[in-house]
């Protein structure tokens, strides 16, 4: 990773905005603002939803806030870690961020290519498309978590990110509300496991129902249960 202006590199603003995070409350532009201070200009803030699911796909968000936008305010209201808010203020929140961003994107990489390839290389290949489909090349992404990927553009990995930069909070917020809106669809072809309600991750009566009924085909065969239900012969 290069130095840029204020002789500040992206692993030293990394570690600033780990010491700084305990004492945000909301998602804030503090760490854009100081990507543009050292010369960055295009900053792209990516998450994904559905790393940890059982069943369904992966799907990764992206977006971008205009110079003017970030350095205008220290945050924004309505926007914060997916998680954290409910159904109702996700669907705000994601009107919001069309009102207010340069572009906001998603990809999905599907439950096969997760098996195949694992769910660290399905996360680097969303990102790979998501840099390749956007129609704004940024200067430097903003990442959610600690990875390593290899990439067209650096990548600056923040360990709960989505805490603490609202770009890529608002990324979160896109990658969940699509992703819901997919497995509440696929709740109608399969009521039994109850994505509906659980998105497709383990809850107590999502992986009873496995173990009564067998996996869909929308299940992760590298995931557990299910891996060692077949491993074991259990279900083929």
């Amino acid at each position: 990773m290069k130095d840029v202006a204020n002789n500040y590199s992206l692993s030293e603003i990394k570690k600033a905005a780990a010491e700084c995070s305990a004492f945000s409350v909301e998602p804030s532009f503090d760490i854009e603002k100081q990507l543009l201070v050292c010369g960055h200009d295009v900053i792209a803030g990516v998450d994904e939803a559905g790393r940890g699911a059982l069943a369904g796909p992966l799907c990764v968000g992206l977006v971008i806030y205009d110079r003017s936008c970030i350095l205008s305010s220290s945050g924004m209201p309505g926007i914060n870690d997916s998680k954290k808010l409910s159904v109702k203020k996700r669907t705000a929140a994601l009107g919001i961020i069309a009102g207010r961003c340069l572009t906001a994107f998603s990809v999905l990489v599907s439950h096969r290519t997760i098996d195949r390839i694992n769910i660290n290389r399905a996360t680097e290949l969303a990102l790979v498309r998501l840099l390749e489909r956007i129609p704004i090349r940024p200067d430097v992404v903003l990442l959610d978590g600690n990875f390593s990927f290899k990439v067209s553009v650096p990548v600056l990995s923040i360990p709960q990110g989505d805490t603490k930069s609202v770009s890529i909070a608002s990324a979160s917020i896109v990658a969940k509300v699509q992703r819901d809106m997919i497995l509440d669809k696929l709740d109608a072809r399969y009521p039994e496991y109850g994505f509906k309600t659980n998105k497709g991750y383990g809850t107590r009566r999502h992986i009873q129902a496995i173990y009564d009924i067998g996996f869909s085909p929308l299940h992760r065969k590298s995931y557990e249960p299910v891996k060692s239900l077949i491993s074991g012969g259990r279900i083929s």
